[in-house]
């Protein structure tokens, strides 16, 4: 019942071009909590950065619900991602990642948003997050940042120890980077690079965590820096005054609705999309 009360919502419009895009991988299950997800984060962001929503699995009719509440966002469809993706990787001879990609689907949110993007930065969001602050961190202003920032984990989710990885990649990850939230510079996910390490494919095997162990493993080579508690992955203590924004993943699922989303309604949230249209 809470899931469905952003449907009543009016639309937000987000520019079609810009330095900065927002790109977001959902499917049938998650596609309402999406709208949470950037809903909340545009209002609060007060952005109209352009939005790809890439088509994770949704199902018929699905992606018209989503244009609707974001109008002139693109919806990039599995069959325009598999051509334009594989071409890119196929351009730079990376196979491995090819394959890899074709049998994880949640590795779109690595191959697919840096290799159609042209932009500057990438502003990623998962499905199971909301804000409730500006996320400045997020924003690139006058002095945009050097590094990639991501969401700082809970606990230690690659697909190997970091001795292994470092072992194999030559590269010893920063440890607890979670991809669910980041600011990345779309040139620094380096397929090439990419390529060589997927040569071990014992490291990788733990497909939950692959895509992760690769944002991990690109973005510790060029340079990353994780967000601060106030962006936070868990939850359960409550939504604290300075709280930007929470990312309720796996087991913290449930809180999504109990806190998350209750916390919005709570606050008028809701109330304040809906007085827009009217504005």
């Amino acid at each position: 019942m809470i899931q469905r009360l952003i449907l009543k919502t009016p639309p937000i419009r987000t520019a079609v071009g810009g330095a900065v895009e927002v790109r977001a991988l959902t499917w049938r299950r998650d596609w309402q909590n999406l709208l949470w997800s950037l809903k909340s984060f545009y209002h609060f962001a007060g952005v109209d950065f352009p939005l790809f929503i890439h088509d994770g699995g949704l199902a018929p009719g699905q992606a018209e619900r989503l244009l609707e509440h974001f109008p002139t966002a693109r919806i990039v469809s599995t069959a325009e991602a598999d051509e334009q993706v594989t071409a890119r990787l196929r351009s730079v001879k990376a196979e491995r990642c090819i394959d890899w990609r074709a049998r994880n689907p949640v590795t779109r949110k690595l191959f697919d948003f840096y290799a159609m993007s042209d932009a500057d930065y990438v502003v990623s969001i998962d499905s199971d997050i909301v804000f409730f602050g500006r996320p400045d961190l997020l924003i690139p202003g006058d002095a945009p940042p050097l590094r990639n920032r991501y969401n700082k984990d809970q606990a230690y989710y690659y697909s190997a120890p970091l001795d292994a990885l470092e072992a194999s990649c030559g590269v010893r990850p920063v440890p607890l980077i979670n991809s669910g939230l980041s600011l990345i510079r779309p040139r620094t996910i380096d397929f090439q690079s990419i390529e060589r390490w997927l040569e071990n494919e014992s490291l990788f095997a733990d497909g939950w965590c692959f895509e992760q162990t690769l944002h991990a493993l690109c973005s510790t080579k060029a340079g990353v820096e994780l967000l601060p508690d106030t962006y936070l992955v868990g939850g359960g203590g409550g939504i604290t005054p300075d709280r930007v924004c929470t990312h309720y993943p796996g087991e913290f699922r449930h809180l999504l609705y109990e806190e998350g989303m209750r916390h919005l309604i709570d606050t008028g949230f809701l109330r304040v999309l809906r007085n827009a249209r009217s504005a």
